[in-house]
Protein backbone atom coordinates (compact mmCIF):
# COMPACT_ATOMS: atom_id res chain seq x y z
CA UNK A 1 0.00 0.00 0.00
CA UNK A 2 3.04 2.22 1.02
CA UNK A 3 4.36 1.77 -2.60
CA UNK A 4 0.80 2.67 -4.14
CA UNK A 5 0.31 5.30 -2.39
CA UNK A 6 3.98 6.74 -3.33
CA UNK A 7 3.46 5.75 -7.06
CA UNK A 8 0.31 7.64 -6.97
CA UNK A 9 1.91 10.97 -5.36
CA UNK A 10 3.35 11.55 -8.89
CA UNK A 11 0.75 11.68 -10.44
CA UNK A 12 0.57 15.59 -9.23
CA UNK A 13 3.41 15.98 -11.69
CA UNK A 14 0.37 15.94 -14.49
CA UNK A 15 -2.73 16.70 -12.54
CA UNK A 16 -4.03 18.27 -15.10
CA UNK A 17 -3.27 15.81 -17.95
CA UNK A 18 -4.98 13.39 -15.50
CA UNK A 19 -7.93 15.15 -14.13
CA UNK A 20 -8.97 16.28 -18.18
CA UNK A 21 -8.82 12.38 -18.88
CA UNK A 22 -10.83 11.68 -16.22
CA UNK A 23 -13.52 14.05 -17.24
CA UNK A 24 -12.82 12.27 -20.97
CA UNK A 25 -13.43 8.93 -19.45
CA UNK A 26 -16.73 10.42 -17.88
CA UNK A 27 -17.76 11.25 -20.88
CA UNK A 28 -17.04 8.44 -22.77
CA UNK A 29 -18.89 6.28 -20.72
CA UNK A 30 -21.53 7.92 -20.34
CA UNK A 31 -22.07 8.24 -23.95
CA UNK A 32 -21.71 4.13 -23.84
CA UNK A 33 -24.24 3.68 -21.41
CA UNK A 34 -26.65 5.31 -23.17
CA UNK A 35 -26.79 3.08 -26.23
CA UNK A 36 -28.30 -0.01 -24.67
CA UNK A 37 -31.57 3.00 -23.96
CA UNK A 38 -31.23 3.96 -27.64
CA UNK A 39 -31.84 0.07 -28.86
CA UNK A 40 -34.62 -0.48 -26.05
CA UNK A 41 -36.26 2.18 -28.08
CA UNK A 42 -35.46 0.60 -30.96
CA UNK A 43 -36.81 -2.63 -29.99
CA UNK A 44 -39.90 -1.38 -28.07
CA UNK A 45 -40.88 1.67 -31.13
CA UNK A 46 -40.16 -0.10 -34.17
CA UNK A 47 -39.45 -4.06 -33.93
CA UNK A 48 -42.00 -4.55 -31.75
CA UNK A 49 -44.64 -2.25 -33.28
CA UNK A 50 -43.86 -3.89 -36.70
CA UNK A 51 -43.60 -7.82 -35.58
CA UNK A 52 -47.26 -7.12 -33.51
CA UNK A 53 -49.67 -4.47 -35.77
CA UNK A 54 -47.65 -4.84 -39.23
CA UNK A 55 -46.79 -0.74 -38.61
CA UNK A 56 -42.77 0.11 -39.48
CA UNK A 57 -41.89 3.60 -38.83
CA UNK A 58 -38.76 4.01 -41.08
CA UNK A 59 -38.54 7.28 -39.78
CA UNK A 60 -37.79 6.37 -35.97
CA UNK A 61 -35.86 3.47 -37.19
CA UNK A 62 -33.66 6.33 -39.02
CA UNK A 63 -33.38 8.89 -36.69
CA UNK A 64 -32.67 5.91 -33.68
CA UNK A 65 -30.21 4.46 -35.61
CA UNK A 66 -28.32 8.00 -36.81
CA UNK A 67 -27.84 8.40 -32.79
CA UNK A 68 -26.99 4.89 -31.83
CA UNK A 69 -23.94 5.50 -34.26
CA UNK A 70 -23.21 9.37 -32.99
CA UNK A 71 -23.05 7.65 -29.42
CA UNK A 72 -20.51 5.02 -30.77
CA UNK A 73 -18.58 7.28 -33.09
CA UNK A 74 -18.59 9.90 -29.83
CA UNK A 75 -17.29 7.19 -27.25
CA UNK A 76 -14.40 6.56 -29.37
CA UNK A 77 -13.01 9.15 -29.88
CA UNK A 78 -13.13 10.18 -26.60
CA UNK A 79 -11.94 7.27 -25.71
CA UNK A 80 -9.11 7.57 -28.01
CA UNK A 81 -8.53 11.31 -26.51
CA UNK A 82 -8.49 10.23 -23.45
CA UNK A 83 -5.75 7.18 -24.02
CA UNK A 84 -3.81 9.85 -25.76
CA UNK A 85 -3.88 12.76 -22.91
CA UNK A 86 -3.08 9.61 -20.24
CA UNK A 87 -0.28 8.10 -21.80
CA UNK A 88 1.34 11.26 -22.61
CA UNK A 89 0.74 12.06 -18.53
CA UNK A 90 2.12 8.49 -18.05
CA UNK A 91 5.57 9.13 -20.27
CA UNK A 92 5.68 12.61 -18.28
CA UNK A 93 6.16 10.69 -14.89
CA UNK A 94 8.57 8.01 -15.75
CA UNK A 95 10.44 10.63 -16.93
CA UNK A 96 10.39 12.38 -13.78
CA UNK A 97 11.02 8.91 -11.92
CA UNK A 98 13.93 7.86 -14.31
CA UNK A 99 15.69 11.54 -13.68
CA UNK A 100 14.94 11.13 -9.74
CA UNK A 101 16.74 8.07 -9.63
CA UNK A 102 19.75 8.65 -12.42
CA UNK A 103 20.38 12.01 -10.27
CA UNK A 104 20.17 10.31 -7.19
CA UNK A 105 22.88 7.89 -8.83
CA UNK A 106 25.25 9.94 -9.02
CA UNK A 107 25.07 11.18 -5.52
CA UNK A 108 25.62 8.03 -4.07
CA UNK A 109 29.23 7.20 -2.52
CA UNK A 110 31.19 4.59 -4.10
CA UNK A 111 31.14 2.30 -1.37
CA UNK A 112 27.40 1.56 -3.18
CA UNK A 113 28.73 0.01 -5.83
CA UNK A 114 31.44 -2.11 -4.36
CA UNK A 115 29.25 -4.99 -4.68
CA UNK A 116 26.80 -4.17 -6.94
CA UNK A 117 26.24 -5.42 -10.64
CA UNK A 118 26.38 -2.65 -13.34
CA UNK A 119 23.56 -5.07 -14.75
CA UNK A 120 20.99 -4.56 -11.55
CA UNK A 121 20.86 -0.97 -11.40
CA UNK A 122 20.28 -0.80 -15.36
CA UNK A 123 17.53 -2.83 -14.99
CA UNK A 124 16.14 -0.45 -12.02
CA UNK A 125 16.67 2.77 -14.07
CA UNK A 126 15.57 1.02 -17.46
CA UNK A 127 13.09 -2.00 -17.32
CA UNK A 128 11.66 -1.27 -13.83
CA UNK A 129 10.37 2.16 -14.95
CA UNK A 130 9.21 0.71 -18.05
CA UNK A 131 7.07 -1.38 -16.28
CA UNK A 132 5.87 1.18 -13.55
CA UNK A 133 4.94 3.38 -17.52
CA UNK A 134 3.33 0.32 -19.08
CA UNK A 135 1.47 -1.24 -16.21
CA UNK A 136 0.66 1.34 -13.98
CA UNK A 137 0.49 4.61 -15.30
CA UNK A 138 -0.81 3.74 -18.84
CA UNK A 139 -2.56 0.39 -17.84
CA UNK A 140 -3.59 0.03 -14.31
CA UNK A 141 -4.63 4.01 -14.12
CA UNK A 142 -6.10 4.64 -17.46
CA UNK A 143 -8.29 1.03 -17.33
CA UNK A 144 -9.12 1.34 -13.59
CA UNK A 145 -10.67 4.82 -13.56
CA UNK A 146 -12.60 3.56 -16.49
CA UNK A 147 -13.91 0.06 -15.63
CA UNK A 148 -14.48 2.00 -12.05
CA UNK A 149 -16.74 4.70 -14.20
CA UNK A 150 -18.69 1.75 -16.23
CA UNK A 151 -19.29 -0.13 -12.64
CA UNK A 152 -20.35 2.87 -11.17
CA UNK A 153 -22.55 3.67 -14.12
CA UNK A 154 -23.82 0.47 -15.12
CA UNK A 155 -24.66 -0.17 -11.14
CA UNK A 156 -26.72 3.36 -11.62
CA UNK A 157 -28.40 2.39 -14.98
CA UNK A 158 -29.58 -1.18 -13.69
CA UNK A 159 -30.71 0.31 -10.10
CA UNK A 160 -33.12 3.07 -11.97
CA UNK A 161 -34.43 0.43 -14.07
CA UNK A 162 -35.01 -2.20 -11.74
CA UNK A 163 -33.89 -1.12 -7.93
CA UNK A 164 -34.46 -4.59 -6.46
CA UNK A 165 -31.68 -5.59 -9.13
CA UNK A 166 -29.34 -3.22 -8.78
CA UNK A 167 -29.34 -4.51 -5.12
CA UNK A 168 -29.10 -7.69 -5.72
CA UNK A 169 -26.15 -7.52 -7.82
CA UNK A 170 -24.10 -5.64 -5.59
CA UNK A 171 -23.35 -8.91 -4.01
CA UNK A 172 -20.46 -9.01 -6.50
CA UNK A 173 -18.40 -6.07 -5.07
CA UNK A 174 -17.78 -8.64 -1.90
CA UNK A 175 -16.77 -11.24 -4.08
CA UNK A 176 -14.62 -9.00 -6.02
CA UNK A 177 -12.64 -7.89 -2.91
CA UNK A 178 -12.03 -11.21 -1.09
CA UNK A 179 -11.02 -12.36 -4.74
CA UNK A 180 -8.78 -8.94 -4.96
CA UNK A 181 -7.44 -9.82 -1.12
CA UNK A 182 -6.38 -13.69 -2.45
CA UNK A 183 -5.01 -13.31 -5.59
CA UNK A 184 -2.73 -10.06 -4.49
CA UNK A 185 -1.06 -12.02 -1.42
CA UNK A 186 -0.10 -14.63 -4.21
CA UNK A 187 0.72 -12.49 -7.22
CA UNK A 188 2.67 -10.04 -4.83
CA UNK A 189 5.41 -12.19 -3.56
CA UNK A 190 5.55 -13.84 -7.57
CA UNK A 191 5.98 -10.22 -9.07
CA UNK A 192 8.66 -9.22 -6.74
CA UNK A 193 10.66 -12.83 -7.04
CA UNK A 194 10.21 -12.17 -11.18
CA UNK A 195 11.58 -8.47 -11.11
CA UNK A 196 14.73 -9.52 -8.77
CA UNK A 197 15.42 -12.37 -11.48
CA UNK A 198 15.23 -9.90 -14.80
CA UNK A 199 17.62 -7.96 -12.36
CA UNK A 200 19.99 -10.97 -12.37
CA UNK A 201 19.33 -12.35 -15.93
CA UNK A 202 20.44 -8.67 -17.05
CA UNK A 203 23.31 -8.30 -14.56
CA UNK A 204 24.35 -11.88 -16.18
CA UNK A 205 23.99 -10.48 -19.58
CA UNK A 206 25.83 -7.55 -19.38
CA UNK A 207 28.97 -9.19 -17.24
CA UNK A 208 28.90 -11.77 -19.82
CA UNK A 209 28.53 -9.40 -22.66
CA UNK A 210 31.50 -7.19 -21.20
CA UNK A 211 33.81 -10.47 -20.54
CA UNK A 212 32.91 -12.43 -23.55
CA UNK A 213 36.69 -12.56 -24.61
CA UNK A 214 38.18 -13.75 -21.57
CA UNK A 215 34.91 -16.48 -21.64
CA UNK A 216 36.02 -17.47 -25.02
CA UNK A 217 39.43 -17.25 -24.61
CA UNK A 218 39.36 -20.15 -21.51
CA UNK A 219 36.45 -21.88 -23.22
CA UNK A 220 33.80 -21.02 -20.10
CA UNK A 221 31.35 -20.55 -22.82
CA UNK A 222 29.13 -24.23 -21.76
CA UNK A 223 29.94 -23.15 -18.14
CA UNK A 224 28.43 -19.09 -18.24
CA UNK A 225 25.50 -20.82 -20.15
CA UNK A 226 24.40 -23.34 -17.43
CA UNK A 227 24.85 -20.76 -15.07
CA UNK A 228 22.38 -17.91 -16.77
CA UNK A 229 20.09 -21.18 -17.46
CA UNK A 230 19.57 -22.05 -14.10
CA UNK A 231 18.67 -18.41 -13.26
CA UNK A 232 16.68 -18.13 -16.55
CA UNK A 233 14.89 -22.00 -15.37
CA UNK A 234 14.02 -20.16 -11.66
CA UNK A 235 12.38 -17.25 -14.14
CA UNK A 236 10.62 -19.81 -16.07
CA UNK A 237 9.06 -21.22 -13.18
CA UNK A 238 8.06 -18.20 -11.47
CA UNK A 239 6.52 -16.97 -14.40
CA UNK A 240 4.65 -20.64 -14.90
CA UNK A 241 2.89 -20.24 -11.11
CA UNK A 242 2.18 -16.61 -11.88
CA UNK A 243 0.36 -17.77 -15.65
CA UNK A 244 -1.58 -19.97 -13.67
CA UNK A 245 -2.48 -17.75 -11.16
CA UNK A 246 -3.24 -15.00 -13.38
CA UNK A 247 -5.51 -17.34 -15.80
CA UNK A 248 -7.95 -18.43 -12.62
CA UNK A 249 -8.22 -14.70 -12.20
CA UNK A 250 -8.80 -13.27 -15.67
CA UNK A 251 -10.79 -15.83 -17.04
CA UNK A 252 -12.00 -18.16 -14.90
CA UNK A 253 -14.29 -16.35 -12.53
CA UNK A 254 -14.60 -14.02 -14.36
CA UNK A 255 -16.69 -15.89 -16.94
CA UNK A 256 -18.20 -17.87 -14.67
CA UNK A 257 -19.72 -15.01 -12.73
CA UNK A 258 -20.72 -13.47 -15.94
CA UNK A 259 -22.62 -16.58 -17.19
CA UNK A 260 -24.49 -17.72 -13.75
CA UNK A 261 -25.45 -13.64 -13.15
CA UNK A 262 -27.20 -14.05 -16.64
CA UNK A 263 -28.66 -16.84 -16.32
CA UNK A 264 -30.26 -15.80 -13.25
CA UNK A 265 -31.80 -12.73 -14.40
CA UNK A 266 -32.93 -14.62 -17.14
CA UNK A 267 -34.68 -17.15 -14.62
CA UNK A 268 -35.95 -14.47 -12.57
CA UNK A 269 -37.65 -12.27 -15.41
CA UNK A 270 -38.76 -15.55 -17.07
CA UNK A 271 -40.58 -16.53 -13.68
CA UNK A 272 -42.32 -13.33 -13.51
CA UNK A 273 -43.29 -14.10 -17.18
CA UNK A 274 -44.68 -17.42 -16.38
CA UNK A 275 -46.85 -16.12 -13.21
CA UNK A 276 -48.16 -13.52 -15.45
CA UNK A 277 -46.53 -10.53 -14.13
CA UNK A 278 -43.28 -9.54 -16.59
CA UNK A 279 -44.06 -6.10 -16.27
CA UNK A 280 -41.45 -4.85 -18.97
CA UNK A 281 -41.01 -4.90 -22.50
CA UNK A 282 -38.67 -6.32 -24.50
CA UNK A 283 -36.59 -3.67 -25.37
CA UNK A 284 -36.40 -3.55 -21.31
CA UNK A 285 -35.31 -6.99 -20.97
CA UNK A 286 -32.86 -6.84 -23.51
CA UNK A 287 -30.85 -3.60 -21.86
CA UNK A 288 -31.01 -5.58 -18.77
CA UNK A 289 -29.07 -8.29 -20.62
CA UNK A 290 -26.59 -5.70 -21.67
CA UNK A 291 -26.36 -4.41 -18.55
CA UNK A 292 -25.79 -7.48 -17.02
CA UNK A 293 -22.79 -8.64 -19.29
CA UNK A 294 -21.36 -5.09 -19.49
CA UNK A 295 -21.08 -4.88 -15.62
CA UNK A 296 -18.55 -7.96 -16.38
CA UNK A 297 -16.75 -6.41 -18.73
CA UNK A 298 -15.27 -3.44 -16.21
CA UNK A 299 -15.11 -5.95 -13.87
CA UNK A 300 -13.14 -8.54 -15.23
CA UNK A 301 -11.06 -6.07 -16.38
CA UNK A 302 -9.97 -4.66 -12.91
CA UNK A 303 -9.11 -8.27 -12.10
CA UNK A 304 -7.20 -8.37 -14.82
CA UNK A 305 -5.47 -5.13 -14.10
CA UNK A 306 -3.98 -6.99 -10.35
CA UNK A 307 -1.51 -8.89 -12.43
CA UNK A 308 -0.38 -5.45 -13.87
CA UNK A 309 -0.65 -3.36 -10.63
CA UNK A 310 1.37 -6.44 -9.06
CA UNK A 311 4.19 -6.39 -11.46
CA UNK A 312 4.14 -2.43 -10.86
CA UNK A 313 4.30 -2.51 -7.24
CA UNK A 314 7.21 -4.84 -7.36
CA UNK A 315 8.84 -2.79 -9.91
CA UNK A 316 8.48 0.19 -7.84
CA UNK A 317 9.38 -1.40 -5.00
CA UNK A 318 13.16 -1.86 -6.75
CA UNK A 319 13.37 1.54 -8.14
CA UNK A 320 12.28 3.18 -4.87
CA UNK A 321 15.08 1.16 -3.25
CA UNK A 322 17.48 3.04 -5.37
CA UNK A 323 15.94 6.22 -4.64
CA UNK A 324 15.96 5.57 -0.64
CA UNK A 325 19.53 4.56 -0.79
CA UNK A 326 21.11 7.28 1.21
CA UNK A 327 23.64 9.87 -0.32
CA UNK A 328 26.96 10.71 0.81
CA UNK A 329 26.67 13.59 3.76
CA UNK A 330 28.16 16.65 2.16
CA UNK A 331 29.31 19.63 4.01
CA UNK A 332 28.59 22.93 3.06
CA UNK A 333 31.95 24.33 3.33
CA UNK A 334 34.02 25.33 0.26
CA UNK A 335 37.50 24.06 0.07
CA UNK A 336 40.43 26.23 -1.40
CA UNK A 337 44.00 24.50 -2.43
CA UNK A 338 46.37 27.31 -2.87
CA UNK A 339 50.09 25.70 -2.65
CA UNK A 340 48.85 21.60 -2.82
CA UNK A 341 50.60 20.92 0.74
CA UNK A 342 48.81 17.70 1.57
CA UNK A 343 49.58 15.57 5.26
CA UNK A 344 48.07 12.31 6.18
CA UNK A 345 47.72 12.37 9.85
CA UNK A 346 47.70 8.75 12.08
CA UNK A 347 45.27 7.75 9.20
CA UNK A 348 43.25 3.98 10.17
CA UNK A 349 40.88 3.16 7.25
CA UNK A 350 38.96 0.14 6.39
CA UNK A 351 36.28 -0.95 3.80
CA UNK A 352 34.53 -2.74 6.54
CA UNK A 353 35.25 -0.77 9.72
CA UNK A 354 35.92 -4.57 11.52
CA UNK A 355 38.78 -5.12 8.76
CA UNK A 356 41.53 -2.20 8.48
CA UNK A 357 43.08 -1.93 5.06
CA UNK A 358 45.66 0.72 6.41
CA UNK A 359 47.06 1.46 9.55
CA UNK A 360 48.66 4.46 11.08
CA UNK A 361 49.26 6.10 7.99
CA UNK A 362 51.84 9.24 8.85
CA UNK A 363 52.92 11.87 5.80
CA UNK A 364 53.79 14.70 4.62
CA UNK A 365 53.77 15.77 0.50
CA UNK A 366 54.97 19.64 0.55
CA UNK A 367 53.82 21.50 -2.52
CA UNK A 368 54.94 20.77 -6.07
CA UNK A 369 56.59 17.30 -4.66
CA UNK A 370 56.13 14.17 -6.70
CA UNK A 371 55.31 11.11 -3.98
CA UNK A 372 55.34 7.59 -5.24
CA UNK A 373 53.29 4.41 -3.28
CA UNK A 374 54.90 1.52 -3.91
CA UNK A 375 54.06 -2.33 -2.47
CA UNK A 376 52.56 -5.47 -3.59
CA UNK A 377 48.84 -5.97 -4.19
CA UNK A 378 47.25 -5.37 -1.45
CA UNK A 379 49.03 -3.36 1.00
CA UNK A 380 47.08 -0.18 0.74
CA UNK A 381 48.58 2.54 -1.78
CA UNK A 382 45.06 2.58 -4.02
CA UNK A 383 43.09 3.29 -0.91
CA UNK A 384 45.82 6.09 0.04
CA UNK A 385 44.32 7.25 -3.16
CA UNK A 386 40.93 6.44 -2.44
CA UNK A 387 40.96 8.65 0.77
CA UNK A 388 42.64 11.62 -0.71
CA UNK A 389 40.15 11.99 -3.17
CA UNK A 390 37.05 11.39 -0.83
CA UNK A 391 35.83 8.43 -2.23
CA UNK A 392 35.85 7.29 1.35
CA UNK A 393 36.70 9.13 4.65
CA UNK A 394 38.88 7.92 7.03
CA UNK A 395 37.91 5.60 10.49
CA UNK A 396 40.21 7.54 12.34
CA UNK A 397 42.89 10.25 11.69
CA UNK A 398 42.87 13.40 9.96
CA UNK A 399 44.05 14.37 5.75
CA UNK A 400 44.51 18.24 5.84
CA UNK A 401 45.37 20.13 2.46
CA UNK A 402 46.84 23.29 2.90
CA UNK A 403 46.05 22.78 6.61
CA UNK A 404 42.43 22.37 5.76
CA UNK A 405 40.72 19.27 7.05
CA UNK A 406 38.74 17.56 4.07
CA UNK A 407 36.07 16.36 6.15
CA UNK A 408 35.05 20.23 6.73
CA UNK A 409 34.15 20.94 3.08
CA UNK A 410 32.16 19.80 0.30
CA UNK A 411 34.16 16.65 -1.66
CA UNK A 412 32.97 18.21 -5.18
CA UNK A 413 35.17 21.41 -4.07
CA UNK A 414 37.81 19.66 -3.27
CA UNK A 415 37.78 17.61 -6.48
CA UNK A 416 37.49 20.48 -8.52
CA UNK A 417 41.12 21.10 -7.72
CA UNK A 418 42.20 17.47 -7.98
CA UNK A 419 43.19 15.21 -11.19
CA UNK A 420 43.32 11.62 -11.44
CA UNK A 421 44.20 8.92 -13.74
CA UNK A 422 42.89 5.40 -12.86
CA UNK A 423 44.63 2.18 -13.50
CA UNK A 424 41.84 0.72 -15.59
CA UNK A 425 41.17 4.31 -18.00
CA UNK A 426 37.50 4.23 -18.60
CA UNK A 427 36.10 6.39 -22.03
CA UNK A 428 32.64 7.10 -22.74
CA UNK A 429 30.74 6.70 -25.78
CA UNK A 430 31.49 10.11 -27.76
CA UNK A 431 34.17 11.44 -29.42
CA UNK A 432 38.55 11.86 -28.61
CA UNK A 433 37.58 15.19 -27.53
CA UNK A 434 34.65 15.00 -25.24
CA UNK A 435 36.81 12.66 -23.59
CA UNK A 436 39.35 14.76 -22.64
CA UNK A 437 36.94 17.47 -21.77
CA UNK A 438 33.92 15.53 -20.12
CA UNK A 439 31.87 18.22 -22.32
CA UNK A 440 33.33 20.71 -19.36
CA UNK A 441 32.40 24.30 -21.50
CA UNK A 442 35.84 26.00 -19.90
CA UNK A 443 38.03 23.19 -21.83
CA UNK A 444 38.01 24.28 -24.97
CA UNK A 445 39.07 22.39 -28.33
CA UNK A 446 42.38 24.17 -28.10
CA UNK A 447 43.03 23.71 -24.18
CA UNK A 448 42.10 19.61 -24.78
CA UNK A 449 44.19 19.18 -28.19
CA UNK A 450 47.32 20.90 -25.90
CA UNK A 451 46.83 18.36 -23.22
CA UNK A 452 47.21 15.75 -25.12
CA UNK A 453 49.88 17.10 -26.84
CA UNK A 454 51.35 17.16 -23.85
CA UNK A 455 51.02 14.12 -22.23
CA UNK A 456 52.97 13.04 -25.95
CA UNK A 457 49.54 12.11 -27.42
CA UNK A 458 50.20 14.67 -30.65
CA UNK A 459 50.32 11.51 -32.70
CA UNK A 460 46.74 10.59 -32.04
CA UNK A 461 46.13 13.98 -33.65
CA UNK A 462 47.47 12.90 -36.74
CA UNK A 463 46.84 9.29 -37.06
CA UNK A 464 43.16 9.78 -36.67
CA UNK A 465 41.25 11.30 -39.74
CA UNK A 466 38.96 13.54 -37.51
CA UNK A 467 41.80 14.51 -34.76
CA UNK A 468 39.83 15.18 -31.50
CA UNK A 469 36.52 14.83 -33.24
CA UNK A 470 37.67 10.57 -33.99
CA UNK A 471 34.67 8.40 -32.38
CA UNK A 472 35.02 6.70 -29.70
CA UNK A 473 33.21 3.29 -28.68
CA UNK A 474 32.02 1.91 -25.27
CA UNK A 475 34.92 2.34 -22.82
CA UNK A 476 37.08 2.65 -26.03
CA UNK A 477 37.09 -0.75 -27.49
CA UNK A 478 38.06 0.51 -30.81
CA UNK A 479 41.96 2.02 -29.16
CA UNK A 480 44.95 0.35 -27.92
CA UNK A 481 45.46 0.13 -24.13
CA UNK A 482 47.99 3.11 -24.32
CA UNK A 483 45.94 5.68 -26.75
CA UNK A 484 43.33 5.45 -24.01
CA UNK A 485 45.48 5.95 -21.46
CA UNK A 486 47.09 8.69 -22.76
CA UNK A 487 43.35 10.60 -23.11
CA UNK A 488 42.48 9.66 -19.76
CA UNK A 489 45.88 11.39 -18.73
CA UNK A 490 45.15 14.05 -20.93
CA UNK A 491 41.61 14.08 -19.60
CA UNK A 492 43.43 15.48 -15.98
CA UNK A 493 45.84 17.41 -17.13
CA UNK A 494 43.05 19.78 -19.49
CA UNK A 495 41.58 20.34 -15.60
CA UNK A 496 44.99 22.02 -14.55
CA UNK A 497 44.60 20.31 -11.03
CA UNK A 498 46.57 21.27 -8.02
CA UNK A 499 47.30 17.85 -6.96
CA UNK A 500 48.05 15.26 -9.70
CA UNK A 501 46.96 11.61 -8.53
CA UNK A 502 48.53 8.57 -11.41
CA UNK A 503 46.95 5.41 -10.09
CA UNK A 504 48.40 2.83 -11.68
CA UNK A 505 48.59 4.94 -14.70
CA UNK A 506 51.47 3.31 -16.69
CA UNK A 507 50.35 0.07 -15.92
CA UNK A 508 49.19 -0.89 -19.11
CA UNK A 509 51.41 0.97 -21.66
CA UNK A 510 54.52 -0.40 -23.70
CA UNK A 511 57.50 0.92 -23.01
CA UNK A 512 58.04 3.90 -25.74
CA UNK A 513 54.77 5.64 -24.61
CA UNK A 514 55.83 5.55 -20.65
CA UNK A 515 59.10 7.49 -21.93
CA UNK A 516 56.62 9.78 -23.29
CA UNK A 517 54.71 10.20 -20.17
CA UNK A 518 57.29 9.96 -17.99
CA UNK A 519 58.74 12.74 -20.07
CA UNK A 520 55.34 14.81 -19.59
CA UNK A 521 55.36 14.47 -16.27
CA UNK A 522 58.98 16.24 -15.69
CA UNK A 523 57.71 18.90 -18.04
CA UNK A 524 54.28 19.07 -15.46
CA UNK A 525 54.69 18.49 -11.93
CA UNK A 526 56.05 21.37 -11.65
CA UNK A 527 54.06 23.60 -8.97
CA UNK A 528 51.37 20.65 -8.87
CA UNK A 529 51.68 18.01 -6.15
CA UNK A 530 51.99 14.75 -7.93
CA UNK A 531 50.95 11.28 -6.24
CA UNK A 532 52.05 8.04 -8.53
CA UNK A 533 51.36 4.65 -7.66
CA UNK A 534 53.48 2.47 -10.04
CA UNK A 535 54.13 -1.16 -9.54
CA UNK A 536 57.21 -0.14 -12.24
CA UNK A 537 59.78 1.04 -9.91
CA UNK A 538 61.75 2.62 -12.88
CA UNK A 539 58.87 5.15 -13.57
CA UNK A 540 59.45 6.60 -9.86
CA UNK A 541 63.48 6.90 -9.65
CA UNK A 542 63.02 10.95 -9.58
CA UNK A 543 60.34 11.01 -7.14
CA UNK A 544 61.00 13.38 -4.51
CA UNK A 545 59.74 11.11 -1.50
CA UNK A 546 58.82 7.40 -1.81
CA UNK A 547 56.81 5.36 0.61
CA UNK A 548 57.02 1.67 0.62
CA UNK A 549 53.84 0.28 2.07
CA UNK A 550 53.42 -3.26 3.38
CA UNK A 551 50.03 -4.83 5.02
CA UNK A 552 48.60 -1.42 5.34
CA UNK A 553 51.57 0.31 7.30
CA UNK A 554 54.39 2.48 5.56
CA UNK A 555 57.36 0.55 6.46
CA UNK A 556 60.19 2.25 4.89
CA UNK A 557 60.60 5.89 3.21
CA UNK A 558 62.89 7.89 1.31
CA UNK A 559 64.26 8.91 -1.84
CA UNK A 560 65.13 6.11 -4.34
CA UNK A 561 68.73 6.58 -3.61
CA UNK A 562 68.52 6.29 0.05
CA UNK A 563 65.47 3.66 -0.03
CA UNK A 564 68.57 1.36 -1.92
CA UNK A 565 71.14 1.90 0.82
CA UNK A 566 69.05 1.02 3.21
CA UNK A 567 68.89 -2.70 1.70
CA UNK A 568 65.34 -3.40 2.77
CA UNK A 569 62.13 -4.13 0.84
CA UNK A 570 62.56 -1.62 -1.63
CA UNK A 571 66.02 -2.80 -2.81
CA UNK A 572 64.70 -6.42 -3.03
CA UNK A 573 61.81 -4.93 -5.11
CA UNK A 574 63.80 -3.07 -7.71
CA UNK A 575 66.61 -5.74 -7.84
CA UNK A 576 63.74 -8.56 -8.44
CA UNK A 577 62.20 -6.19 -11.23
CA UNK A 578 65.83 -5.36 -12.62
CA UNK A 579 66.46 -8.82 -13.01
CA UNK A 580 62.95 -9.72 -14.90
CA UNK A 581 63.97 -7.29 -17.78
CA UNK A 582 67.36 -7.87 -18.39
CA UNK A 583 66.22 -11.85 -18.32
CA UNK A 584 62.96 -10.44 -20.29
CA UNK A 585 65.69 -8.57 -22.62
Amino acid sequence: MRTTKRLLSYMKHYKGRFVIGFILLLVAVTTDLSAPLVAQRLIDEVITPAAAEGEFFAEVLIRLLLFYAFLMLTTAVLRYASFLVLTKAANGIVKVIRDQAYEHLQRLPIRYFDNLPAGKVVSQITNDTEVLRQQFYVAAISNVMLNVVYVIGTYIAIARLHQGLGIALLILLPLMYLWHRFYSKRAGALSRKERELNGEINGKINESVQGMPIIQAFQQEEQVAEEFQTINDEWFEVERKYVLLDSAAQFTLGGLLRHVTLLLVMVYFGTQYLNGVLGISIGTLYVFGDYVTRLYDPIQGIIQQMAFVQQAIAAGERVFKLIDEPEEEEETGVFEIGEGKVEFQHVTFGYQEESPVLNDIHFTAMPGETVALVGHTGSGKSSIMNLLFRFYDPQEGKILIDGQDTKASSRQSIREAMGIVLQDPFLFTGTIESNITLDNPAITTEMAAKALTEVGGDSMLTHFEKGLGEPVVEKGGTLSSGQRQLISFARALAYDPKILILDEATSSIDTETEEIIQHAMDVLKEGRTTFIIAHRLSTIQHADQILVLDAGKIVERGSHDSLLLENGKYAEMYRMQKKGMEEAS
